[in-house]
């Protein structure tokens, strides 16, 4: 799975915001904390309906 929109951290997980202001919780055990705030592109596998284990986080372009 593939979704792109802007990265923040939440009081417990990471979250990435869509586009259309869909919502996801983000597992990324590891992660580079310079794109925080940033508009990135998440692939992984859907963990559940609202969250996604990321294989791959990196800045869209």
């Amino acid at each position: 799975m593939r979704l792109s929109g802007r990265l923040t951290k939440g009081a417990r997980s990471l979250l990435i915001t869509t586009p259309d202001e869909g919502t996801w919780i983000v597992d990324a055990p590891e992660f580079d904390g310079a794109l925080l705030e940033q508009n990135v592109i998440v692939e992984g596998v859907l963990k559940s309906p609202e969250r996604i284990l990321a294989d791959w986080i990196g800045i869209a372009a």
